[in-house]
Parts: C-alpha cells; structure tokens; sequence
C-alpha cells in the first residue's frame, strides 16, 4: 500500500495524544478500540480513583489481555480436530474389518 493510501488519524488516549497512518479499512476497529479503552479507564477510575494513569493503563492492558486469551481459547478448535482424526481412524478401521467399502 503506497503511502498516499493510508489515512492520518489523530489518537487520543489517557491524555496521551498521537497520530497513526492506517489503512482506511481498519479505521472503524482502531476508534472502537480506543472507545473500549476509554471506557475500560473511566471504569477503573471510579472504583480504584487516586491511582496513576500508567497504573490505569496497566488495569486496562491486563483487561484487554484476558479477553483476548479467553476468546483466542474459545476458539482453538485443535482439541476437536484431534478428537475428530482419533474417530475418523477408529471408523475406518472399523469398515475395513468388516469388509464396508467408505
């Protein structure tokens, strides 16, 4: 992607302020993004005020790293294709000692 394709936003984050160059197509993800983790902060401001804004930082990353481990499991299907080879074998060699063309 050539640099006069990619879109120049401006970030906003905790008071941090920064600005990106992303492809246009991921700007809807990146703002809600930065939504959630506005919200997240002004969550963890309330119940835990007088902390730190890297402290608060911090309480935000780990929240968004747990949810990102619980989906990433959620939908590891390895252990079900596992399961699915083990039956797929089993069934086959269940036809073929019973003389069934699969």
């Amino acid at each position: 992607m050539t640099p006069t394709n990619r879109l120049r936003i401006k970030v906003i984050i905790a008071g941090f302020t920064f600005f990106l160059h992303i492809d246009p197509k991921e700007e809807e993800a990146i703002r809600k993004a930065i939504r959630h983790i506005d919200d997240k902060l002004n969550v963890y401001r309330e119940h835990f005020p007088g902390q730190t804004t890297e402290k608060y930082l911090a309480m935000v990353a780990l929240h968004i790293g747990v949810m990102y481990q619980q989906e990433k499991m959620r939908t590891d299907t390895r252990p079900y294709q596992e399961k699915f080879e083990e039956l797929s074998i089993m069934l086959d060699e269940y036809l073929a000692e019973n003389g069934i063309n699969a």
